[in-house]
């Protein structure tokens, strides 16, 4: 957590914890790792050169440069571990041969296979050999899958020794194509005994039995650096290899001392020459397959589960627009270009090293390829980037302050070096806590990749330092802000936080190193988890992620100085010194840069939009109660007259208006009006006119006087275009009569109960506003009407008649006059009543588009 306290002496403390922690971590990773048990003596050159010798011997031929790499296998180094002391196994010579987790592998490329590519482009394929060579160079095995035959056509030192106890000597036979078709395996129950030779013959076909087969495999058995004399014959069988003759013979150990079965399988053909060698060890395949099987799927379910509700997420944080897209769409930009530059590292480097070509095939493929990742890749983060920041904003805002700070620019300061120095001595201790969690665990053990990264991929250091960099910012993104910042929104239980960190982890498991069984690495997962989880709660997301970042990257890079002369020293060394500058960064910008009070706080876009769109609704809620204030309060009480009236705005503001406005004790204007317009400005244009009316009521002949005098005064005062209909009339209980002029405004209702009719007045009349005052004197006249007991006024705005319904048609005069006739019986306020309970049926939930006046006044 970022403070203005000095915490000096704390950091200074936590870099020497940092300083033991490695010392501890690098001691205890090269005692149990495996990798420190592999010799790399013998060297690349040597045993490329030895496999060419022997494919050489064999009777293939090869012009293209081989790949020769060191190579673990690693099922077979799992099981071992899994068994026995690997340090006090391997201690035994005779172990390390008849267990080659660690071996020399040269591919050879022998012809070339086509086949069906990707998305219908071709891609050529080739045919190999592979030689297997112990890490002392002794022969292991002779890898031919695609049954290649050898140019060889025979091999005489193999058949004088298969033949040599039948006393035959081998004639001078000759070594061309023929040879084929004179040699042969006949397997049956009727074998060849001993003396059914009594020599080759050249002219006609020869028939060996498995006796033979069996000899001719042993020979190669006895020269290769397998201890000969434990093995004997399981199984002998007759294989055919095209046109070919083939004995597929099959040895098993005997040893006593070793539990674990070893099996050798050699291919030989009649003529004495071996066409593969491979070797297993069956033991080796065992349940944790079906626990590998079941933590796969379980993953991939939780994974399609997570993603769904990281949807859910994005689809309504967008809805609220609670989302900063600007910052979201500069990290999804980077990491869609950062993993397929890294997967076309690697793709290229498999390419050439399966003795692919550079071609136009290959270049579309990694074009389609590529761009796939990006979008991918992009798409990914931004919907993580942009949740992820929402959320953390939203619940704990503090977490995101270094990372502000960089967004912003201001990377040279006190907090983000701060940041620095924690997050790597936090990733040293962390390396020290999971290893040390590990190796007390007991029965653990550490599994490893095939290959070395550098005989993997390019620029392995690279790989290793963008990879992880985009990989760990998005686990980190998503454990911490979104599935952590979510449950900060329900507990703020340091407990249950701590509890939710170790299971996302466990589920997740993003340690870079396998470690078995599958309960330990569960468990190794969740200490992880733990320790993460504390540094976020006491630092903050920009420190988590980097001591991750790290923390990966020792592990990682443990390749390159757990064994002598390994491929992978530069991906270590570049991690060194990776660390070292990020903590020279981190010194310089605690001793060179400004403090947290010194440095501008972020704040995104969408923040300031939401408070400034609160700011304005909480305006408009107080415009509201202003102008709904410049309303009656009440219905006025005329002596016998009813009267009823409503107001209902479109929006928080509104330009409808109505008044009374009592001029004696037995007459009372009467006003309603619509300004041209909605919303704040049409608001103040009626109170405008609220006021003016109010003063002109003083002193007034008739109601025309009124209205030009209005006019004139909108005129001067409103903004050009702006009008507003209005009429204008005077109530008189004692002859219940009503005088009124209009200005531009809807008719006049009024309903005659003695003939049982409804009538539209409208006298002539100009919107206040819209013409010049010599104009508007001249088209304007006043009408009156005398009320009957039972007759009915009704003003109204335009709101009312065009109101539309959800298939946007019209409320209408029509429906309006019908529902006055219909209910006219009714008293002043339930026919109102009536009024709004239609066009709120009629609305049926449609939006309202314009302010709704009604007013009504009846005779009793």
């Amino acid at each position: 957590m970022i403070s203005d306290k000095d915490t000096t002496k704390q950091d200074i403390a936590l870099v020497v914890i940092a300083v033991l922690a490695a010392m501890l971590f690098y001691w205890l990773y090269s005692t149990n790792h495996p990798l420190g048990l592999a010799d790399l003596g013998y060297g690349k050159i040597p045993a490329a050169q030895k496999s060419a010798e022997i494919l050489q011997i064999f009777g293939y031929s090869s012009n293209i440069e081989p790949v020769t790499r060191f190579r673990v296998d690693s099922e077979l180094l799992d099981t071992l571990q899994a068994d026995y002391d690997i340090d006090q196994f391997y201690s035994d010579r005779k172990n390390k041969t008849l267990f080659p987790s660690f071996h020399w592998s040269t591919q050879f490329k022998i012809d070339e296979l086509d086949a069906d590519g990707f998305f219908g482009v071709n891609t050529e394929q080739v045919k190999t050999i592979e030689v297997k060579l112990s890490e002392e160079g002794s022969f292991l095995g002779f890898i031919n899958n695609y049954n290649i035959i050898p140019d060889k056509n025979a091999d005489i030192e193999a058949l004088t020794y298969a033949l040599q106890e039948y006393h035959t000597v081998l004639p001078q036979i000759r070594t061309d194509s023929l040879i084929y078709q004179m040699l042969h395996f006949q397997f049956s129950e009727l074998e060849l005994e001993d003396d059914a030779f009594s020599g080759l013959n050249s002219e006609s076909r020869n028939y060996f039995g498995k006796k033979i087969a069996e000899n001719i495999a042993s020979y190669y058995l006895e020269n290769s650096g397998w201890p000969s004399d434990i093995f004997n014959i399981e199984d002998v069988e007759k294989v055919s290899l095209g046109s070919l003759d083939a004995a597929a013979v099959t040895f098993t150990s005997d040893e006593a001392a070793v539990e674990k079965e070893i099996e050798l399988t050699l291919k030989v053909l009649p003529t004495g020459t071996l066409v593969a060698f491979d070797f297993s060890h069956p033991s080796e395949i065992n349940s944790t397959v079906d626990a590998d099987e079941i933590k796969s799927v379980t993953r991939t379910i939780l994974l399609l589960l997570g993603t769904f509700w990281i949807l859910i997420l994005l689809f309504i944080r967008f809805r609220l627009r609670l989302i900063d897209t600007k910052s979201a769409v500069l990290i999804a930009v980077l990491a869609g270009f950062i993993y397929p530059f890294i997967l076309l590292l690697n793709n290229a480097h498999s390419h050439i090293y399966s003795f692919g070509e550079f071609n136009g095939q290959f270049v579309l493929m990694q074009l389609v390829s590529i761009g796939f990742f990006i979008s991918f890749a992009s798409i990914g983060y931004f919907i993580v980037t942009a949740i992820g920041e929402s959320i953390t904003r939203q619940h704990w805002v503090e977490k995101m302050r270094t990372m502000d700070l960089i967004r912003i620019g201001h990377f040279f300061n006190r907090p983000v070096g701060q940041t620095f120095i924690r997050g790597i001595s936090y990733s040293l201790i962390l390396s020290a806590v999971w290893v040390l969690s590990v190796t007390l665990l007991p029965g653990s053990y550490f599994s490893l990749e095939t290959y070395f990264l550098n005989d993997s991929r390019f620029l392995p250091y690279l790989d290793v330092f963008l990879g992880n960099l985009a990989l760990y910012f998005l686990i980190t993104q998503i454990i911490f802000l979104i599935v952590l910042g979510q449950f900060k929104s329900v507990t703020n239980s340091v407990f249950y936080l701590l509890l939710i960190a170790v299971i996302t982890f466990v589920l997740m498991n993003p340690v870079p190193v396998d470690v078995g069984p599958i309960s330990f690495e569960l468990v190794s997962a969740g200490v992880v988890g733990l320790i993460a989880g504390i540094i976020y709660f006491k630092d903050d997301f920009l420190t988590t992620f980097i001591a991750l970042f790290f923390f990966a990257c020792h592990l990682l890079s443990a390749n390159g100085w757990l064994v002598d002369n390994s491929p992978d020293s530069s991906v270590f060394y570049t991690v060194i010194i990776v660390m070292i500058t990020g903590f020279i960064y981190g010194v310089f910008g605690i001793y060179k840069g400004r403090s947290i009070r010194e440095l501008p706080k972020f704040v995104p876009e969408y923040i300031d939009e939401l408070a400034q769109e609160e700011r304005i609704k909480q305006e408009l809620q107080i415009a509201r109660k202003v102008q709904q204030s410049f309303l009656p309060i009440r219905t006025p009480e005329l002596k016998g007259l009813e009267i009823a009236a409503v107001c209902k705005p479109a929006y928080e503001t509104g330009g409808d208006y109505y008044d009374f406005i009592f001029l004696d004790e037995h007459r009372m204007a009467v006003a309603i009006g619509d300004v041209s317009g909605k919303g704040i400005e049409a608001a103040f244009y009626m109170t405008f006119t609220k006021g003016v009316l109010h003063a002109l009521c003083n002193d007034f002949n008739t109601t025309i006087d009124v209205l030009i005098k209005a006019n004139n005064l909108f005129s001067r005062n409103a903004r050009r275009g702006t009008f507003i209909s209005l009429i204008f009339g005077v109530m008189d209980s004692e002859s219940a009569n009503f005088r009124f002029s209009r200005a531009g405004h809807n008719p006049l209702l009024y309903y005659k109960k003695s003939e049982r009719k409804l009538s539209e007045y409208q006298p002539e009349g100009i919107g206040l506003g819209l013409a010049p005052q010599h104009i508007f004197e001249n088209h304007i006249s006043e009408m009156s009407i005398d009320l009957k007991s039972g007759d009915i006024l009704v003003l109204f705005t335009d709101g009312v008649v065009e109101a539309t319904s959800k298939t946007d048609d019209f409320y209408g005069d029509k429906r309006l006059h019908s529902l006055i006739e219909n209910y006219n019986e009714l008293g002043a306020e339930e026919l109102l009543n009536r009024i709004i309970d239609d066009l709120v049926h009629f609305g049926d939930q449609a939006n309202q588009h314009d302010d709704m006046t009604l007013l009504i006044i009846k005779k009793k």
